[in-house]
Formats: structure tokens, sequence, C-alpha cells
């Protein structure tokens, strides 16, 4: 079973958000998650330093798969920890995935080492091999010791830190945090913001981008200020000519 929830920031009234439970087989439920972390995890527009612009989340969702699809297969399945669902808990600082039973067979120091691999559920990992995932036709482990090394890579890649991972013996968790703003790339937070910025198609005015997203005025050009402030619009106008905004990449 998996457990996940979003939960606000310190100080809200409400104790958490999206809330689901997951059962089932592991390819379902491998689904599912995937299927709550595109729901839940921030959307976003990542500019590049080579300007490239591209669709993305908050955290990578290959590194989301990769650690969700270990932490099932590798969780403790003894009798004492039926009880313990996988927990994935998406703080506003934070993202922790949590499960049953310590690392088996190897250390923290040696996750993510080339070639070195080890399996508390044997049979189950084989199975696992070759069961498909219903979201994306994949398998749902490859058991080639590579997932860490994806994880290390896609966060390096999204300038995130690395995830830091604590082994208790009888837990297991995996931490991602997000960066420092003054080392990640640019980017668009909020859905709203996304739909002006792509809404926007060569030169139009505030009302262009009115009439298009829905939004009202106020909000139009407090969007506006903010992406031509990050440098992802950039505004036309003079004297006597009316102001339109247009993408900065263009």
């Amino acid at each position: 079973m998996i457990q996940l929830a979003s939960s606000p920031a310190p100080g809200a009234t409400v104790r958490a958000v999206g809330a689901t439970t997951l059962d089932g087989p592991i390819p379902a439920m491998l689904a599912g998650a995937l299927a709550w972390a595109r729901r839940t995890f921030t959307s976003t527009i990542v500019s590049d330093d080579d300007g490239t612009v591209r669709d993305g989340h908050e955290y990578p969702l290959d590194a989301f798969r990769e650690l969700i699809s270990n932490a099932l297969v590798h969780r403790d399945l003894a009798e004492w920890s039926r009880g313990f669902a996988v927990e994935v808990r998406h703080l506003p600082d934070r993202f922790v995935i949590t499960n049953a039973g310590g690392l088996f067979g190897i250390s923290v120091d040696r996750l993510g080492t080339e070639g070195v691999t080890s399996a508390r559920n044997g049979r189950l990992l084989t199975i696992c091999q070759y069961v498909r995932s219903r979201d994306d036709g994949g398998r749902v482990v490859e058991a080639l010791a590579t997932g860490i090394p994806t994880v290390t890579a896609s966060l390096a890649k999204a300038v995130l830190p690395p995830a830091q991972f604590i082994d208790t013996a009888i837990r297991f968790t995996v931490i991602l945090r997000r960066g420092p703003s003054s080392t990640r790339k640019r980017v668009i937070r909020g859905r709203s913001a996304l739909a002006v910025w792509e809404t926007i198609d060569g030169e139009m005015t505030v009302d262009q981008i009115k009439a298009s997203t829905g939004l009202s005025t106020a909000n139009v050009r407090r969007i506006l200020r903010d992406l031509r402030d990050h440098n992802f619009i950039v505004v036309i106008g003079g004297v006597g000519r009316p102001t339109t905004y247009r993408r900065a990449t263009e």
C-alpha cells in the first residue's frame, strides 16, 4: 500500500491536500503514484542556459518513479511490517518517501555505486523485471543497479540537491529538497503564469491576453510584471504606441 499526501505551508488550517491511498498490484500502484505526482507537483516552464524552453515539474518525474519502484520492491514484507504503508509526503520545502525495513546487504555509502545491487525480496524483484507498468509500458525495475544513478543524474540536471538517504534499520527514508533559488534555472511557477506565458503569440496586448486566458486585468498585469522581471518576456511600446508583450525567447 502507498499513502500519499501534500502538506501546505506551516500555519495553514488545512492539514493535507490530495491525500490518496493506493493498493493492488505493484504496476498499478506505481502508475497511480505517477498520476498523483503529475497532479501534485508544480508545473513549470524551465529556461536552460542555452535558451531552450521546456515543460517540467518541481521534482523530476523519472527520479520519483525510480524511488517509488524501489520502495515497493525492496520494502520489508515480514509479518511485523504488514501494517506499514509506503509513505509519500510532499512538503513546502522537501519531498519524503519512507518504507518499512532498512537497507538489505548494502550500506548507504554504497548506494548508487556502479554494479552494486542487493535484493531483500529476490523473487519479487525478478518478477518486476519483466512486469510492465500500465502507465508507460516500462519495466517496473531493471535490477541493474541503475536506479540511484538515474535519480542522481536527474536531480543534477534539474539543479536540485542530491537525494538524502536515511537508514534506521527498520525504516528507510529518501528526502529530496528544493535547491536555493540562486542556483536554480529560471522557472515559471503557477498555472496562471504558465497560461499567460503560453498564450503570448507574437506581440499581444493585456486585453488580448486577458481574453485568451480568462484572467482578470489585475492578475494579467501582475503576472506580466513578474515574467518581465525574470526575463521571460519583453515589453514593447513607447510614446504614441500601445504596450505589447512578447516572449523573450523569440
